[in-house]
């Protein structure tokens, strides 16, 4: 029998800017008549992948490309086959195979999103929460590839690089080195990314599940802390520092026993933590001002900038003809993506489109509508779970006239930014409007990035929607002025983020 031979392999999902290669095709080449090269994605060992357009079905492919000169065109053929064989909306379908004189192409589906190497690079590491919901979706995507067949597959290179997060949804990429069971421990080359490959893959021993489960575990302590090495692993605190050392260690058999059992691990740590479940129907609230800059905008941004931050996926939907959203998209240079949607400091934003733009479905679990001073048109809309009305609180701005509180007085919540009677501090509630949640809101500068008093509002806001939490104590919501801000002051110091 042949020696093991052990290749490390570069990720394929490298971001860099287009730099031509000998051979490679320029920028607007179209290849095999349809598809028009835009750039390079990234570049592997032997492969390279590139963003084209099919300029008859007018969407974009990926096109990976493999010299058959190279050790890895067997290979490709065989990740050509295997994905087609899988069926699953994370993990990219595969189109077409093609081939010229000198290379091989896999036209694949192009999956958007950022990889988790480059979030961490630019945001920093993610906070417990959003490392146990994308833990969750993780360890699903891996469950899936071994129980899809028969005979288990194997991923064998999960690391940052090749997992993508579009819109909070997890996508999986680069299946080059992907198995069944018996042919990856058949085959007389292991393969690993430095860092996040399991003690067996860089040996003899039998490859498996637990292979797989080895690589969660260094995936969340990378997301957890920016690094997979040693020293992370060994400081990492709690329960979920417990459930990475046990996925990570050195004897395969002391390791979970499968990636659906460490699933049911991080949502008991979640649920402990209090981390909420979301339905798959998404959570929506709708903001509208009852006078132009009463800050509808202003704290809407707010609370998605808080649900995202704590691992909440949540999109701003513009429902007015501000174009702030476009406005901002400009000085940042954002573009949007094929959903419609651009990332706006780091906040997943949907501009106002025309009647006749079709979108992309989005998955996203929390909606954030803004109708500015749409009252009437948000108060009516059908699927926002909570209506959230900001009030100046001004006396001389309060018109009743137009507005029936009573038939959506379930859904009412009444956002305060200023004292009604001069003097008392007190707030002056229209008539029709007893039974309305009533909240007084701390002025914070920057809606991107909400303050302490801030995250604490919005943490009430959000108890507020169904199936969230429980329902908000009474002596918790606005009155006086400084009933809010004492009920502030008896909080704990702030140790870390909540929304």
């Amino acid at each position: 029998m042949r020696e093991t031979e052990i290749c490390i392999k570069i990720p394929v999902y490298k971001r860099q800017q287009y730099s031509k290669r000998g051979g490679e095709p320029i920028q607007g080449t179209v290849l095999f008549g349809k598809y028009r090269v835009i750039r390079v994605l990234g570049y592997g060992r032997d492969s390279t992948v590139y963003l084209a357009w099919h300029q008859e079905l007018e969407e974009y492919r990926a096109v990976k490309r493999v010299s058959r000169a190279s050790g890895d065109a067997g290979q490709f053929k065989k990740e050509a086959l295997l994905l087609k064989r899988l069926s699953h909306p994370a993990i990219p379908r595969v189109y077409d195979l093609e081939e010229d004189p000198e290379y091989y192409y896999l036209i694949e589906e192009f999956l958007e999103g950022s990889s988790f190497c480059d979030l961490v690079e630019e945001r920093g590491h993610l906070s417990q929460e959003a490392v146990i919901r994308c833990g969750i979706q993780i360890c699903s995507l891996v469950h899936y590839l071994h129980s899809a067949e028969e005979v288990p597959i194997l991923y064998l290179d999960l690391q940052p690089r090749n997992l993508l997060l579009c819109h909070g949804q997890v996508k999986l990429l680069d299946f080059n080195h992907a198995a069944p069971l018996r042919e990856a421990n058949a085959s007389p080359f292991r393969y690993g990314t430095p860092g996040y490959c399991a003690p067996e893959q860089m040996g003899k021993g039998a490859l498996g599940v637990f292979t797989d489960v080895y690589q969660i575990g260094k995936v969340l302590a990378f997301l957890l802390t920016g690094s997979a090495g040693e020293d992370s692993l060994r400081r990492i605190p709690g329960s979920l520092g417990r459930l990475i050392r046990t996925c990570t260690c050195t004897d395969s058999l002391s390791r979970l026993p499968s990636a659906d059992a460490v699933r049911q691990e991080l949502e008991d740590i979640g649920k402990k933590a209090g981390l909420e479940v979301l339905g798959e129907r998404p959570l929506i609230a709708a903001f509208a001002a009852w006078r132009p800059g009463a800050g509808a905008t202003h704290l809407a941004i707010g609370l998605c900038a808080c649900l995202n931050h704590r691992g909440i996926p949540c999109l701003y939907e513009e429902r007015n003809e501000s174009g702030d959203a476009w406005a901002m998209a400009g000085q940042l240079k954002a573009e949007a993506d094929s959903y419609g949607i651009c990332t706006l400091a780091g906040i997943p934003v949907r501009p106002r489109y025309g009647q006749a733009v079709r979108l992309k479905p989005h998955g996203f679990p929390a909606v954030v509508r803004d109708y500015g001073t749409h009252v009437r048109e948000a108060a009516q809309d059908g699927a926002a779970d909570l209506f959230v009305l900001v009030y100046g609180g001004r006396w001389w701005d309060w018109r009743p006239e137009g507005l029936n509180p009573q038939p959506l007085a379930m859904k009412k919540l009444v956002l305060c930014r200023e004292a009604v009677n001069a003097g008392s501090g007190r707030i002056r509630r229209p008539e029709g409007t007893q039974h309305w949640r009533w909240y007084r809101v701390p002025e914070f500068s920057d809606p991107f990035l909400p303050d302490r008093k801030a995250r604490e509002l919005y943490r009430l806001l959000w108890q507020e929607m169904p199936g969230t939490g429980k329902q908000v104590p009474e002596k918790e919501r606005g009155g006086s002025l400084w009933d809010f801000f004492g009920n502030l002051r008896q909080q704990k110091p702030d140790r870390g983020s909540s929304a």
